[in-house]
């Protein structure tokens, strides 16, 4: 009898406990696409900054470069500026072990995406003109991106994300089809090397963000910091008394906020967000679109007014990130 009472009771608590199971799965279910929907939304939105950060920022430069700032002058701005911004937050997350992330992984997101990346980026323009940069960085990192995303991720490509990847490259060669046609130079070859050498780096960066799952002020913390106290002494070291006192000191000063708070600090913030939040595959052609946001930002910041082609390409650039986020569809549920 005692037997026959423990064998009713255990099927009493197993059905109750399989219903508990399913009364939870049913309302997971019920759950998770209304917060999957808002993940994206938000995930859309940090992508959206970072291009429009980011192309802020590239057309400020431009202008400090005409203004009479080296690219040295705006990476030492730059790291300043976000190093100092970030210090506070890493000494709140923990110095010792850099913000719970570990001198190895650290390091290595801070050589990927930190000062090496953004000497080789800035750096290439010594070499081979803009249109060069505007054309192979961002075809680079979406084209690897999206293969590693693939491989070693294991990240569903779709047929909208592989449709609207090539119509965004499509139409970032039409945007910098005019400068390619330029005469280029002897060693624009050197340039195009640095351009891509970044491109593969940044990429990396990104693969590794969503593979740790590393938070996005976390990372941004640490690479800003460690790039910080690389680049300061470097530059101090290599830029002599007579230059530092021929800097422009307000625009100098211009570039800090912009390439630092802006470009170091927020944009970084925003992409490592929609990078968790996206994923690979899809967070990669927001970076992709900064040269069509420049374009336009050119406009009224430089005065350059863009041709038939820059249209075109800006258009193509637009339908191919509206294609890969399945925007038509929304409009059409609406």
């Amino acid at each position: 009898m005692k037997a026959r009472f423990w064998i009713d009771r255990y099927k009493i608590l197993w059905v109750h406990g399989a219903v508990r199971a399913s009364g939870e799965v049913m309302a997971q279910t019920t759950i998770d696409p209304p917060r999957t929907a808002k993940h994206e939304r938000w995930g859309f939105l940090c992508g959206a900054t970072m291009a429009l950060g980011a192309s802020l920022s590239f057309a400020a430069a431009r202008a400090g470069i005409l203004g009479g700032l080296l690219a040295i002058d705006m990476i030492f701005a730059r790291f300043v500026v976000a190093g100092l911004i970030m210090l506070p937050l890493l000494v709140r997350f923990g110095v010792r072990d850099l913000a719970g992330l570990g001198w190895r992984r650290a390091l290595i997101l801070t050589l990927l995406g930190g000062a090496p990346f953004a000497l080789l980026q800035t750096g290439g323009y010594g070499f081979a003109p803009l249109a060069h940069g505007a054309v192979i960085a961002p075809s680079t990192v979406t084209i690897v991106s999206t293969i590693g995303a693939a491989l070693f991720l294991r990240e569903r490509i779709g047929r909208n994300h592989l449709v609207g990847a090539a119509v965004v490259l499509i139409g970032i060669v039409l945007i910098g089809w005019d400068g390619l046609r330029q005469p280029s130079g002897e060693r624009a070859w050197a340039g195009d090397l640095m351009f891509f050498a970044s491109s593969v780096l940044w990429a990396g960066f990104t693969l590794l963000l969503r593979h740790w799952r590393v938070p996005a002020l976390r990372a941004t913390a640490v690479v800003s910091v460690l790039s910080f106290a690389v680049t300061t002494p470097a530059y101090l070291c290599i830029a002599s008394a007579a230059h530092l006192a021929a800097l422009p000191l307000g625009l100098l000063a211009f570039q800090g906020i912009v390439q630092g708070g802006l470009q170091g600090a927020v944009t970084m913030v925003a992409y490592s967000q929609a990078v968790m939040l996206l994923g690979v595959s899809r967070a990669v052609l927001f970076p992709a679109i900064v040269p069509a946001v420049s374009v336009l930002l050119g406009i009224p910041i430089v005065g350059e007014i863009p041709s038939v082609l820059q249209v075109a390409g800006l258009g193509l650039v637009t339908l191919g990130l509206f294609i890969t986020i399945q925007a038509f569809r929304w409009f059409a549920i609406r």
